[in-house]
């Protein structure tokens, strides 16, 4: 009777919301090659430093894990803090940034839970040879190979914070059989922000953080591939999304590069007591630099087109559609 009545209540529910996720497809194939490494530096490779702002398309909330008493309400998830002031994570940058490059690039599935390991084809399971890994681990780093790409916490500098109040999220349910196969690479598309009852401790919209990306010893075509996993490829633009509550259209964020600052002479660095400083990119002179990067980045065939034209429509900005407030 229970099993009856349960089954009558479905029928009676709300039709579920559209998924507000879509998958890209896993590459063709993964050409895994030595990394660099950091022993010594290559002429033709480029050591140098990010430096821009983060700013808020949606509210961002990256949670601390601590459960605080607000002021206007009982309980509040609060967000990640360093030295008192609310900061986004490197290692979450790290990891948003990394999917896109993974999603975009001939490179293997990382970081997944059990079960979909199982469920990875065999030729697109994580390195595991530090001495052959796809580009993605040869730039972020692979078990026993530190990358070549270092983000730093990126402090929030300006915008309102306060509590916002998001429907509740749930875990996915966990899989009665062993998954058969995967769709691909999962991204949640951006949207009209949902209210709900849950409160959590967030930074508005119009909020800003500043970033700084360390890099060394990449290639001119490696940073055109990184260039474009940050939005900035001039024919498929495209916005992330990082944090919690995605699924509600929190974490919209718009990396916006205000200069790049290019090491010279490296080897007179460690010889010489007086070197010429540093190369700064900005404006015209930075929007050149980076267009010959992703020109060579494609070049190279660091970026698989038909990935990045699904990835590009996925996480389109804006995007009018409404996000789930309840079942989807």
């Amino acid at each position: 009777m229970g099993q009856y009545q349960r089954s009558g209540q479905s029928r009676n529910q709300e039709q579920a919301a559209p998924k507000p996720f879509a998958y890209i497809p896993l590459p063709k194939r993964i050409d895994k090659k030595h990394p660099t490494g950091h022993d010594q530096y290559h002429a033709d490779h480029i050591s140098g430093q990010i430096h821009g702002m983060i700013e808020a398309l949606s509210p961002i909330h990256i949670g601390s894990g601590i459960i605080d008493i607000g002021q206007d309400v009982e309980l509040i998830k609060t967000a990640v803090r360093t030295g008192g002031n609310i900061v986004i994570p490197g290692s979450s940058l790290k990891g948003a940034i990394r999917s896109v490059v993974e999603a975009i690039s001939g490179s293997c599935v990382s970081k997944v839970s059990y079960q979909v390991r199982r469920a990875v084809p065999r030729a697109f399971s994580e390195c595991r040879q530090k001495n052959r890994l796809c580009v993605a681990c040869r730039m972020f780093g692979a078990m026993g190979f530190q990358g070549n790409i270092a983000i730093q916490d990126a402090p929030h500098i300006e915008g309102e914070i306060g509590t916002e109040f998001v429907p509740e999220l749930y875990a996915p349910g966990r899989y009665q059989r062993r998954i058969r196969d995967i769709p691909g690479r999962k991204f949640y598309m951006h949207g009209e922000v949902a209210s709900g009852e849950t409160p959590v401790e967030a930074c508005k919209k119009g909020s800003k953080f500043r970033f700084v990306i360390e890099i060394d010893n990449l290639k001119r075509s490696e940073w055109g591939l990184l260039f474009t996993a940050l939005g900035h490829h001039p024919n498929y633009s495209f916005k992330l999304k990082i944090g919690g509550a995605k699924p509600v259209c929190f974490g919209s964020i718009d990396f916006q590069i205000a200069e790049i600052q290019i090491a010279q002479q490296t080897r007179d660095r460690y010889l010489n007591w007086d070197v010429t400083a540093d190369s700064t990119r900005t404006g015209e002179q930075l929007e050149v630099w980076k267009q010959e990067c992703i020109d060579e980045a494609a070049t190279d065939s660091l970026i698989q087109e038909n990935l990045l034209t699904a990835l590009a429509q996925i996480l389109r900005y804006p995007n009018d559609r409404n996000c789930p407030s309840g079942l989807y």
